[in-house]
């Protein structure tokens, strides 16, 4: 189930060089490249003339040519040379897809080509370009149903024990049962607003310990000591399909929310295949204007983390096969409540279309 008619995350920009890259995305092969004078392309990747994948041949100028018998193609497509032979067949082309730039990722328009040029990339992303940030780019093949990993990034409650040396704060999955409040002073809340194509959820946890990678950070840029108590707050949007931003902030205790350390993590899947997705992610700050070091460090933690889902993920289909997820008659626990939001989201913009 991919909704098409939209804008996914098709590569970051290091990635497209003038040395073709093979890609599968919605189930389609694409060769994606920069021509010599900059340009993002995407085509079919299988040459019309006997099938080889173009992205085994190489860019000349603002073309490419098939390594098999040096056809080559233009980026929208067209067939514009083929050596030794001066009359072309007609109407040998490949399917060219649009492609944009925009918050610092490569996108691609896998649907009616019409209709890309009536919608922009996904608007929550916009807040990258109204600020100066710091900022790193990642990437993560994860052999799983991309809505695994929605589901995965909507139930917080999993950290404490997936992530246990990164991310996993403690009281997290009290979140299950707010009416039970843990002693000790910690204050738990979590509040979530649905809106047409997605969703904005807030989670706090008000004087707790915090997980090694913030209290390590809140140590070091803030001067406290180990073990205190702090207030975290995490803010996460999800727009349908596939988009997500995690803003996570940490505090003294009791203090204005100006004077929390925060990050912001992009966050883009695009389904590869039925039960594969490429992960893609964009780490980002800026309460340290550049600081190679504090992006570093936020976007190593945040690596760590997400391989520790691919894990979780990965054994998780493999348990699953080829049925949905929700073809089994399943336990579920009250943390399932958003998950169940984000999954009638994306099903309500697959079959609008």
């Amino acid at each position: 189930m991919f909704p098409r008619n939209m804008w996914y995350v098709a590569a970051t920009p290091a990635e497209l060089t003038r040395k073709p890259l093979s890609r599968r995305i919605l189930g389609e092969r694409l060769a994606l490249f920069r021509t010599e004078s900059g340009q993002a392309v995407a085509l079919e990747d299988k040459c019309p003339h006997r099938m080889l994948p173009l992205s085994r041949g190489k860019v000349i100028g603002e073309r490419v040519q098939c390594a098999y018998h040096g056809a080559e193609f233009s980026p929208d497509g067209k067939c514009v040379s083929v050596p030794g032979q001066a009359d072309l067949p007609a109407n040998v082309h490949v399917r060219a897809y649009p492609v944009c730039e925009r918050f610092g990722m490569v996108w691609i328009w896998m649907g009616s080509p019409e209709g890309s040029g009536e919608q922009a990339p996904c608007s929550i992303f916009e807040f990258i370009e109204k600020e100066v940030w710091d900022s790193i780019d990642g990437y993560i093949h994860i052999s799983c149903d991309y809505q695994l990993i929605n589901d995965n990034l909507a139930d917080t409650t999993h950290v404490p024990f997936v992530h246990p040396t990164t991310l996993g704060i403690r009281d997290v999955s009290r979140t299950r049962s707010l009416q039970e409040q843990p002693q000790g002073g910690t204050k738990i809340s979590l509040s979530h607003e649905i809106q047409d194509l997605g969703m904005s959820m807030r989670m706090r946890l008000l004087d707790t310990r915090l997980s090694p990678t913030f209290e390590n950070a809140f140590i070091r840029l803030r001067g406290a000591r180990e073990g205190q108590s702090l207030d975290f707050q995490l803010d996460y949007i999800f727009h349908s399909p596939v988009f997500w931003i995690f803003r996570p902030t940490t505090r003294e205790a009791n203090a204005a929310e100006a004077t929390g350390l925060s990050t912001d993590s992009m966050i883009m899947i695009t389904p590869e295949t039925e039960h594969s997705s490429h992960y893609f992610y964009k780490t980002c700050q800026k309460y340290a204007p550049g600081s190679r070091s504090e992006t570093d460090y936020w976007h190593e933690q945040t690596t760590q983390a997400f391989i520790e889902d691919k894990h979780v993920l990965e054994a998780q289909q493999e348990n699953i096969g080829a049925c949905d997820l929700h073809d089994y008659s399943l336990v579920s626990f009250r943390s399932d409540t958003i998950g169940f939001h984000v999954r009638r989201l994306v099903r309500k913009l697959a079959h609008a279309e």
